[in-house]
Formats: structure tokens, sequence, C-alpha cells
């Protein structure tokens, strides 16, 4: 089993555990909504909507950065392997 798989399972039954111990109700409120959802969905929510937000915002830097150094002349860098790939 390699390093990958290992975390991934390692986190999955985390966020099960987390699931299964945090199913007490609150009321969420946005505007006129109203919602009642376990604590658990509310958290990992908030937790999915901030990795989205870091991500989509990495990754309009990395394009930015990736134009500038083309509009001056210089060749896009090749792309490397992550190091958990």
């Amino acid at each position: 089993m390699s390093l990958r798989v290992a975390i991934a399972l390692l986190v999955v039954m985390l966020f099960v555990i987390f699931g299964a111990q945090n199913t007490e109700p609150v009321d969420l409120q946005f505007f006129f909504w109203q919602l009642t959802i376990p604590a658990s969905v509310t958290v990992v929510g908030a937790f999915a909507s901030g990795v989205i937000v870091g991500a989509l915002l990495f990754w309009t830097e990395q394009r930015r950065a990736q134009r500038r150094q083309t509009a001056a002349g210089g060749q896009a860098p090749a792309k490397k392997k992550a190091w958990w790939w």
C-alpha cells in the first residue's frame, strides 16, 4: 500500500468518526433560508468551501504568474510532478 493511499484512508476514517460523533442538529440561518442539519455537515461544508476558495485563489495566481512570464519573453515553466503523485 502506498503512502498516498494510507493517508487517504486515514483521512476518510477520521471524517467517518467525526460524522458519527457530531450528529446533533444545528440551526443554520442565511438571509431568509433556515436549515436544520447535523453539526458535522455544517463543519464539513465550511471546510469544503474554504478548500474550494483557496484552490481557486491559488490557481488564479499560478495562471497570472505563468502569463506574466510568457509575456516577458520567457517560456512557461515545465510542469513538475507533485511529491505525492
